[in-house]
């Protein structure tokens, strides 16, 4: 009987200190203000090693307030609180691409590629897709249609056959209200109506000397071909490349990053005002995004992507002169970090079997005395220097750079960059976790040189080239990066998608696979760990892991949501994964309808 009223006492206290609990907790809710936006029902992955998974994430004042489950947190509900249930789908931090050049981006919305056009359809169909993305009024251009046939005859020392000359009538119906210059692959052009009558180019106007206007045999009337001199005139009336016109593609640009997840980008920038007091040996800064864009679109309230500018090395000590010191700027643009180019594909040795990899220095390289002194006097006052850099002797000239930095300046947290790290020799990998590097690597480069890579580099060096893993297990960080848009001359896209360039890591090979199976499958990456180089590296590479980067209480609210669970899924699914809902700073912006 005692021990009855024993385990009966005990099981009361027990109750009482249980009720007690749930009223503390009630209390705190109770006392904690209503969240602003509450998702619940999922599977967060918070990519913070504290508390790894949860159920739900509320959001107030653009940050994190509470992660728990979804009981605790729909407890958090307030009369205007808009509240989400995703039905037990992947929650993830934001997506952050450490590399890509905006502007380039920006300039691609009012181009269509043609390289591989030979039809009026395709033609048709390509610019239609260009018209749904640019603002009335505002040109499109595009090249240079019949390219990839003309060199496939070339190839095959075949004659020159002629490409198809565009309908008037069919481009008019699908661009009435864009003028349109399109190039072909010879040099000659076509003009759209609107572009012919905004050019003053009439049926009675003169052909120029050294250039015609095609007409037709008949009427008389323009039919839009433009040869020569012709072509050259029009293509130098069309407006220049103004800020308004930077900020309407940038609007289309980040509504595109938005759209696959990504809430921040790293970006080769420029500040156009020391640009302007530079003479450059050569175009330094070409695909360098003029940082005004991003100021603009902030000031108007359309910065839906936090940036941090990869500015100038070369005129890196002007900077002070506008206000940018190293970690100065904000939650949406902070700055530090200074981007300069070694080389494309500068080897120890030469081979001959690929003219790609012939060993040369990037036409932004000046010497070596000059790249070292740039490197230590940055270090110095405080910015992370960052290189790109592809091939192993140019990769150890770098990391010599950094070292003698490191060894020459005071002790300070630095974030070092190597960008890209194609090759390395196994000494120079090992030294990237020594010096504690961080490594900004491109999956899309791997894949779109598989076919070349044994042969060019042969088998021993290819053992170490995109060696991801081998440069994580010796302590280098990894920045998954895409290289967004593509090639200067827009003949190659580079995806932008974050998944895509997942599977890529996870894989290391093209999507739908090859024969062969993974290239060095040892240097695969897992899942986690491809998520980590896109989230929380990213934001310790700009000093904001603090800030951003996981999905942790008192951080920003830069969120994605996915339609699958890629930590689970086979690695071919992870491609077909769609995002659902794009937060950033508690704003929903971009959702899947």
């Amino acid at each position: 009987m005692r021990h009855g009223m024993r385990e009966l006492k005990t099981r009361c206290g027990l109750l009482a200190i249980g009720v007690a609990a749930v009223c503390v907790l009630t209390t705190a809710a109770a006392q904690r203000p209503a969240a602003d936006l509450i998702f619940h029902n999922a599977k967060v992955w918070t990519v913070d090693p504290a508390r790894p998974t949860a159920q739900a994430v509320a959001v107030s004042a653009g940050r994190i307030t509470a992660v728990g489950t979804s009981a605790d947190i729909l407890a958090l509900k307030g009369p205007a609180t808009r509240v989400v249930d995703v039905e037990g789908r992947l929650l993830l931090p934001g997506f952050i691409d450490a590399h890509t050049h905006f502007e380039n981006a920006c300039d691609w919305v009012f181009q269509v590629s043609l390289f591989d056009v030979n039809t009026q359809e395709e033609l048709t169909r390509r610019l239609r897709e260009a018209v749904a993305r640019v603002p009335k009024g505002m040109w499109i251009t595009g090249g240079d249609w019949g390219a990839l046939a003309a060199w496939d005859r070339a190839k095959k020392g075949l004659p020159a056959s002629e490409s198809f000359t565009p309908s008037l009538k069919d481009v008019d119906a699908v661009a009435p209200d864009h003028p349109v210059l399109l190039r072909r692959h010879d040099m000659a052009y076509f003009a759209n109506s609107l572009a012919l009558a905004r050019a003053r180019f009439a049926p009675t106007s003169p052909d120029p000397r050294g250039g015609a206007m095609a007409r037709d045999p008949q009427t008389g009337a323009l039919i839009g071909m433009l040869f020569g001199r012709a072509g050259e005139r029009l293509q130098q009336l069309m407006p220049p490349p103004s800020l308004e016109r930077k900020v309407a593609g940038g609007r289309v640009a980040l509504a595109e990053l938005n759209r696959v997840g990504i809430v921040g980008i790293h970006d080769v920038a420029r500040v156009d005002s020391i640009s302007q007091r530079t003479a450059f040996h050569t175009a330094v800064e070409r695909s360098a995004s003029d940082l005004e864009i991003f100021l603009e679109l902030r000031r108007r309230g359309q910065l839906t992507a936090r940036v941090y500018p990869e500015l100038t090395l070369a005129t890196f000590r002007e900077l002070k002169n506008v206000g940018i010191t190293p970690h100065s700027g904000d939650d949406m643009i902070r700055y530090g970090a200074l981007k300069a180019f070694v080389d494309g594909y500068l080897m120890f040795e030469p081979y001959a079997d690929n003219p790609k990899y012939s060993g040369i220095y990037s036409f932004r390289y000046i010497d070596d005395q000059t790249m070292e002194r740039d490197v230590i006097d940055a270090d110095r006052a405080g910015f992370d220097p960052m290189f790109h850099v592809i091939g192993d002797r140019a990769s150890n000239l770098l990391l010599n750079w950094f070292e003698k930095a490191i060894k020459t300046n005071p002790p300070r947290e630095r974030r070092f960059r190597v960008i890209h790290g194609h090759f390395m020799t196994p000494a120079d990998i090992e030294r990237t976790g020594r010096l504690g590097l961080i490594v900004d690597v491109t999956p899309y480069h791997l894949i779109k040189d598989l076919g070349t890579i044994d042969r060019s580099v042969g088998p021993e060096r290819a053992k170490t080239g995109h060696a991801w893993r081998s440069m994580m297990k010796a302590g280098a960080r990894l920045n998954i990066v895409s290289d967004w848009p593509g090639s200067y001359n827009e003949m190659e896209y580079k995806p932008i998608n974050p998944l895509e360039n997942i599977y890529y890591a996870v894989t290391r090979q093209p999507l739908g696979g090859r024969p062969q199976g993974p290239w060095h499958p040892e240097e695969c990456l897992t899942v986690e760990e491809a998520v980590r180089a896109y989230t929380i590296n990213p934001a310790w590479s700009s000093y904001e892991d603090n800030a951003k980067g996981s999905v942790t209480v008192g951080k920003l609210a830069d969120l994605v949501v996915l339609s699958k669970d890629i930590l689970t899924v086979p690695p071919a699914s992870i491609p077909t994964a769609e995002v659902l809902y794009t937060v950033l700073g508690g704003k929903v912006v971009y959702e899947k309808h």
